[in-house]
């Protein structure tokens, strides 16, 4: 029998598709962003702060999903993890965010969790780059972005346990 996957975020009503509400049960499925001009118009402090509470707060929804996902008919547990977890993880303002001992450990330690829940569960995981993600193209410049992009879903595999 096939499976039927989800994508990215979650939604447990038809009038969610324009957008959760604050009180909407789903929104503890669901990541949150920012824009990289938004962490421009920061203090370094505040902008650290606010990826790292991103990172906090989109690493634990991925969680709950797993988990939900975990309690769902076989044939359904399947889900395409989001690529917005770790926001502007290959720009090269804020990379050197991600890349601090303590973020780090925080990212395998929960990550680790998410993978455990989903070999536990049998469900299977997917994610992708973003759609400007192009490695076959002419320009050098995109295929270096577009590596760098493979290398973050690559560490965020690898702290789930998919080494």
């Amino acid at each position: 029998m096939g499976r039927i996957g989800f994508c990215c975020k979650w939604i447990d009503r038809p009038d969610q598709v324009d957008g959760l509400k604050p009180k909407d049960d789903a929104k503890k499925y669901n990541t949150g962003g920012t824009t990289v001009a938004w962490l421009k118009r920061q203090t370094r402090e505040v902008a650290e702060q606010k990826l790292w509470d991103l990172m906090v707060q989109n690493i634990e929804s991925t969680r709950k999903l797993v988990e939900r996902v975990g309690n769902l008919d076989e044939h359904l547990r399947m889900v395409r993890i989001s690529s917005d977890i770790l926001p502007a993880y290959t720009h090269a303002n804020w990379s050197y965010f991600w890349r601090k001992p303590d973020v780090i450990a925080y990212a395998e330690k929960h990550f680790a969790e998410v993978g455990i829940i989903a070999r536990t569960n049998n469900i299977r995981l997917s994610m992708h780059p973003g759609q400007f993600s192009v490695l076959a193209s002419s320009n050098p410049g995109i295929v270096e972005q577009s590596i760098k992009e493979f290398e973050y879903h690559v560490d965020m595999a690898k702290w789930m346990g998919y080494g």
